[in-house]
């Protein structure tokens, strides 16, 4: 599964190239990348485009939700932060490296629950922010049945 992933994300480059070269950008050079997914790990090789007066970027990574420095897919860290609910980091971690195809420690764990907190957090924010943007009617009386 892991080489047919590898295999497949090698290939959804290739398909975003044309896209990329059509808006002016430039291959710069080819990266190898792992990632973590809840099947084990995958190794592809991903490219970076340059534009003259823009950064550099790697559409793969946003096209597939990859957070920059970060090696775990969404899957995979949605699946250990909801064992890590229900028991504690070292116990999640042993788990993790029992049944899926990489290892990951407690401490690592602990990142990935915080930084999700983090992300938690700032939606609520940002909705919260929203929510006080709509303004509300004053009425001078309020029937109620």
């Amino acid at each position: 599964i892991r080489e047919l992933m590898s295999l497949a994300l090698e290939r959804a480059d290739q398909e975003l190239s044309e896209s990329m070269k059509n808006q002016g950008y430039q291959i710069e050079k080819k990266n190898q990348r792992s990632i973590n997914m809840a099947f084990g790990e995958a190794t592809y090789v991903r490219r970076r485009y340059v534009k003259a007066g823009q950064e550099s970027r790697y559409p793969l990574d946003k096209f597939m939700g990859f957070d920059k420095y970060k090696h775990y897919s969404v899957l995979a860290v949605r699946n250990i932060l909801e064992v890590s609910s229900v028991a504690t980091y070292r116990n999640t971690a042993l788990a993790v490296n029992c049944l899926s195809g990489f290892n990951i420690s407690h401490a690592q764990i602990g990142n990935l629950v915080k930084t999700a907190g983090q992300k938690i957090k700032e939606q609520q924010e940002a909705d919260s922010r929203y929510d006080a943007q709509t303004a509300k009617k004053q009425v001078p009386v309020l029937y109620l049945e």
